[in-house]
């Protein structure tokens, strides 16, 4: 019997291979899953798509001319996947055990109590009663008490949420929404989650043409969150939207009026932010270093090159490009670095208000999505609990004004007052007051200064409010998670049909990439070199790019690229060189250093580089020549000494080597010290005090045995050239296991 798991990889293979005009294919998929479903008339309607699809084909072979073949080509598509929409949902049913579809049913069965089952117009819904109750002539109805209220409001939620399709009725209804002034904005906010949730269980065209509909509200908080569902409705629904031009020429229609191409840009960022937010909890929790000490030996390592200088030698980003995107305006300058982050969307409190999600509120799906309000009656109690040293009115007002939690957090938030002892709900209402006058002030200078501001805090606040749903919610098994994915709408066929240039595409790419995201960066910049072959700061970013993924040849190969466009840098030079030395090719990294050298003749960083790159090709004599120059030039520059002391080694001038490396004993050393310093003294046939350094480096705890092993391999040829006896190595490394064992 078919899983859920099944039902989905099967109709999403599907879907791809329509995208591809793959049709056999997909009609293959097709039939195999009207198969699973044993229901005749889907059999009927999979044959008669073969059947079409035959006839095409053969019409082309035969070189019959259809003016009309491209329009019935796509009718075909677009039938295929409406089918495949069909049968998934009637194997959901079947198959899955969700609520969902429980839920639906219940509703069809209240539906079939009216004696209508079949809804063809807004008279047949089975709460028209209370609908007129609630539109009166534009009165409300002394009847429509707040409790009927609440269960119309659940009753309009669950009807859009649930139908799969939206014919007559439910447009209807969706106009009289936005029409009437009874409908408050926090009620046609929920309406537009559960036409999004809609959306994303079972596509239809009108649930996009009814989200368009309210973008365009003039209420912020209604037509932003708008926005947001339509863009991830057509996120989701991309591969089929070219077939659906209407959406497309109506967008195009409203682009000005509802400043889709920027609207488009921060809803996309802020969507690309969500991956991020797990990453912000991990980081606090774990070291990365301990990390690093696990990879191979280097002879960089060995030696402490990056401490001849005070700098690293790794090569950062360039100091000359400047930061393109930002969002660092009047607001975000006005308050500390982690309100910037929660205002950008780094979900810095998503840790822990998931652990305040357990209140029965929570058990109810409409309000992990309903905006946070005065009038909710499920504030009531926290209202009910008003004493001399609480003012919930306080609490309440300044949650709702306040940009940095969303909606779900601040009900999480003035849930849990209710458990705080009268002591503490005092000392928090002194200090939320002051907060909340502070933040009324930057948020005053913020609108008169940017005009967006409520709509920007409602992209971040709606879109977190979703993540939490899609991620944490009892619901969220149900659903797929819009948020699993790379989020990558620059790629969309919808978005690139309504942004046009490319200034907003490369936005999303400095995001991407001052945010360490390199591979989809990268994706971006090379989208935009195809049109700018010879951009330098493009190219430099691209080998960047690829330098931070670890393909270095790669990266040489878009920094080779800067110098037919123009002289490189020293930036380029400096990172060429080490693209270069990470894949060995040394020779062609001291080409580069000598360059970069010849531009700053006395940088000790460059030195050291060029010192280096002639003691890996064995040029120890010339390598020493360089590692002087920076002694000479910074005689208190005690690191230097390594390489020196290194290079005599090499060179079997052993009684130079002890000297120097009896000098970096002076500093603090580390576990390849005692190593190096052993093998000197075992060359001077000083084994005991060889095998004593050695046991040293072994005591570390970073170091390990299999460290310790391969970097007396990497070493072996250096000892053999200073009379170490090769059937002597085996013997002291076995001497030193019985030694640890001790």
């Amino acid at each position: 019997m078919i899983n859920v798991r099944q039902i989905k990889s099967r109709y999403q293979r599907l879907c791809r291979l329509v995208a591809s005009r793959r049709v056999k294919d997909s009609l293959d998929v097709l039939n195999k899953l009207v198969s699973e479903s044993g229901y005749s008339d889907f059999f009927i309607q999979q044959e008669h798509l073969e059947h079409t699809y035959e006839q095409m084909l053969n019409y082309m072979l035969e070189g019959v001319q259809d003016p009309e073949r491209d329009m019935v080509y796509t009718k075909l598509l677009t039938s295929i996947l409406e089918l495949a929409d069909r049968v998934k949902d009637r194997l959901m049913e079947q198959h899955s055990g969700w609520h969902t579809y429980t839920l639906k049913r219940e509703v069809e069965h209240q539906q079939e109590l009216t004696g209508k089952r079949v809804i063809e117009t807004m008279d047949d819904l089975s709460f028209k009663r209370e609908l007129d109750e609630l539109i009166d002539e534009g009165q409300v109805s002394p009847h429509a008490t707040e409790d009927r209220r609440r269960k119309l409001s659940a009753e309009i939620f669950r009807h859009l949420w649930l139908s799969n399709r939206y014919n007559e009725a439910e447009n209807s209804l969706s106009s009289a929404i936005l029409s009437c002034q009874e409908f408050l904005w926090y009620e046609k906010a929920l309406y537009i989650s559960g036409i999004l949730l809609s959306g994303l269980r079972y596509w239809d065209e009108q649930k996009v043409h009814r989200l368009i509909d309210f973008a365009s509200e003039e209420d912020q908080e209604v037509s932003a969150r708008a926005l947001v569902a339509l863009v991830i409705l057509l996120y989701t629904h991309d591969h089929r939207i070219e077939f659906y031009p209407n959406i497309i020429h109506r967008l195009r229609l409203l682009k000005e009026e509802l400043a889709l191409e920027k609207s488009f840009e921060k809803i996309a960022l802020q969507l690309i932010r969500t991956r991020d937010t797990l990453e912000i909890g991990r980081k606090l929790q774990e070291d990365l270093m301990p990390e690093m000490a696990k990879l191979k030996p280097k002879l960089e390592d060995k030696l402490k090159m990056d401490d001849i200088r005070d700098e690293l030698l790794e090569e950062g980003r360039n100091p000359d490009w400047e930061s393109v995107f930002s969002e660092s305006d009047g607001l975000y300058k006005k308050v500390d670095e982690f309100m910037k982050l929660q205002m950008e969307g780094a979900d810095v409190y998503m840790t822990t208000f998931a652990h305040l999600k357990q209140f029965p509120f929570f058990n109810e799906l409409t309000n992990w999505l309903v905006p946070f309000h005065n009038e909710n009656p499920d504030l009531s109690e926290i209202y009910s609990s008003r004493s001399d040293v609480f003012d919930p009115d306080i609490f309440v007002d300044g949650l709702k004004k306040t940009p940095f939690l969303c909606n779900s957090d601040k009900y999480s938030f003035i849930f849990n007052l209710r458990y705080l002892p009268e002591e503490q709900k005092k000392m928090l209402s002194t200090a939320f007051l002051m907060e909340m006058e502070g933040l009324q002030e930057m948020i005053s200078d913020e609108k008169l200064t940017t005009g967006d501001f409520t709509t920007r805090t409602v992209f971040i606040q709606y879109i977190q409010d979703l993540y939490r749903f899609f991620k944490i919610s009892p619901f969220k098994n149900e659903f797929e998670d819009i948020f699993g994915g790379k989020l990558d709408l620059y790629r969309s066929w919808f978005f690139r049909e309504i942004i046009e240039g490319d200034s907003i595409i490369r936005n999303i790419a400095e995001y991407l990439f001052e945010k360490d995201h390199y591979e989809e960066a990268l994706d971006i910049f090379k989208m935009l070199l195809k049109d700018k072959p010879g951009d330098r700061e493009l190219l430099e970013k691209a080998g960047y790019c690829y330098q931070k993924e670890g393909n270095f040849t790669k990266a040489i190969s878009y920094y080779t690229r800067i110098a037919l466009s123009g002289e490189q840098n020293m930036w380029g030079l400096k990172n060429l060189g080490i693209c270069y030395r990470k894949t060995g090719d040394y020779k062609s990294a001291l080409e580069v250093y000598e360059r970069a050298s010849s531009l700053q003749p006395d940088d000790q960083t460059i030195e050291s580089l060029i010192g280096f790159c002639h003691l890996k090709m064995g040029e120890y004599e010339i390598a020493l020549k360089h590692y002087f120059k920076i002694e000479y030039l910074n005689p208190g520059n005690q690191h230097i000494l390594r390489p020196i002391a290194w290079c005599y080694f090499a060179m079997g001038e052993l009684e130079k080597s002890d000297k120097y490396f009896t000098r970096v004993f002076e500093l603090k050393p580390g576990y390849y010290d005692y190593i190096n310093y052993g093998h000197v003294q075992w060359a001077l046939g000083k084994k005991r005090e060889a095998v004593e350094l050695y046991i040293q480096s072994l005591r570390d705890l970073n170091f390990e045995m299999d460290d310790f092993l391969k970097t007396m391999e990497e070493d072996k040829s250096l000892l053999l050239t200073n009379g170490i006896n090769e059937k002597d190595i085996p013997l002291m490394l076995d001497f030193l296991h019985y030694r640890l064992m001790k």
